[in-house]
Formats: C-alpha cells, structure tokens, sequence
C-alpha cells in the first residue's frame, strides 16, 4: 500500500518538474520572441524617426540655401543700382565743379578789371593834380619868387613822380617819335618844312602806361609841311 503510494507521488513530481520545465521553456520562449519582436518592432520605427528626421533636415536646409542665394542675388541688384546712381551722382558733381571753377575764375577777372578800372581812375586824379603842380612850377619860375616856394613846388613833383613809378606808371614816350593814335592824341600842328609830316613837335600833356595799357594818351602837335601848287601837280602826276 505504501508502496503504491510513492510511486504515485513519483509521478506526480515527475509530471510537476516535467510540466515546469515544459511550462519555463514555453514561458522563456514566448519572452524571447516577443522581446526580440518587440526588439525589431522598435528598430525599425527608431530608423523610420531617424530616416524622417534627415529628410526634414536637408529639406530645411535647401530651403535656407534657396532663401539665402535669392537674398544674395537681390542684394547684388541693390549694390550695383546705388552704385551707378552714385557714379551718375559723382559725375553730375564733378561738372558742377567745373562749372564752379569756370565761374569763380570769370568772378576773379571781373573784380580784377573792376579793381584796375578804379586804380586807373584814381591815378587819373593823381596825374591831374601833378599836372597842375608841373604848370604852377612854370609859372612860378617865369616870375619873381622865393626860391624856397619853387624849391617846395619841385620836392611835391619828386613824390609824384616816385609814387607813380612804384605804381607801374610809365611815361609815354613822344618827343621825336613819329604819331601813333593808339597812344597819341593830337590836338593841333605847326608848319615845318625841315621834318616829315606827323612829327610830334610839341607835348602839351604827358601821356602814361599803366600795366602796358594806356592809362591816358599824350596831347601832342604834329608837323605838317606846307602845301604848294607844285607839290599837287607832282601829285596827280603820280
């Protein structure tokens, strides 16, 4: 009786560690397949994200590219159009320049003439008061005078004629020249046989160059040779 009953518990521990070991290697099996599964399920979703991922980045990143170069090529327009509307300004510029300096240089020969036409009319006024000295000298030496008053007269003509030397004024030349208008002014003649026509004779006023301009001419008298029957016949003979 006993003996039957050990077998039978030999049995059912058989039967328990067989079914154990059957049930943990199922068990076991089950875990590795659903892990490894589970394993792959999850690699292949990681490298779908990863895969996604680099598609989004470099579509991102042509894009900014794209945006870049368009704002690259629209900054080079920008610079070359404000570089020739500054080229346009710079030329407008330089003729104003020009033309500034052209007009500044016909403002300086105007206030130069200006300022020689008053200087000229001054010394006109100068010349006039020293020709009255010159004919107050005469007279004073054709009369009875202190010499200390002639002596005066001619120390004030010294200062005139120094002064007008410093100032350029040059005297004319006339006596024994033969007659130029553009630097004579005859106002009468006198007979003379013994020299050719238009000799200046006589010097009624000095006449002075200022700057190789005439500032007033010389009044002068010419010769003239007298006029006979003879001489008109000869004349129309020729």
């Amino acid at each position: 009786m006993c003996g039957k009953t050990n077998n039978h518990d030999d049995r059912t521990n058989s039967e328990i560690t067989d079914n154990e070991v059957l049930n943990k290697d199922s068990n076991d099996d089950g875990d590795d397949v659903r892990t490894n599964s589970e394993i792959t399920d999850n690699e292949v979703l990681n490298k779908d994200s990863n895969d996604d991922g680099d598609d989004v980045r470099t579509n991102s990143e042509i894009t900014d590219n794209e945006v870049m170069s368009r704002e690259v090529e629209f900054l080079k327009e920008e610079l070359a159009k404000e570089k020739e509307f500054s080229e346009r300004n710079l030329s407008k510029l330089r003729y104003l320049m020009a033309d500034f300096d052209n007009y500044r240089k016909q403002i300086e020969k105007q206030m130069e003439a200006k300022i020689e036409e008053k200087r000229g009319q001054l010394f006109i006024k100068i010349l006039n008061i020293y020709d009255d000295c010159i004919l107050a000298l005469e007279t004073l030496k054709n009369g009875k005078y202190d010499s200390t008053v002639i002596g005066g007269i001619k120390g004030i003509i010294t200062n005139f004629e120094r002064f007008m030397k410093d100032e350029g004024l040059v005297e004319i030349e006339t006596m024994g020249t033969p007659f130029d208008p553009n630097i004579h002014d005859a106002i009468g003649f006198v007979f003379n046989e013994l020299v050719p026509d238009n000799t200046i004779m006589e010097v009624i006023r000095k006449g002075y160059l200022l700057n190789n301009k005439v500032l007033r001419p010389s009044s002068i008298i010419l010769s003239k040779r007298t006029v006979t029957n003879k001489d008109i016949n000869v004349k129309d003979k020729e």
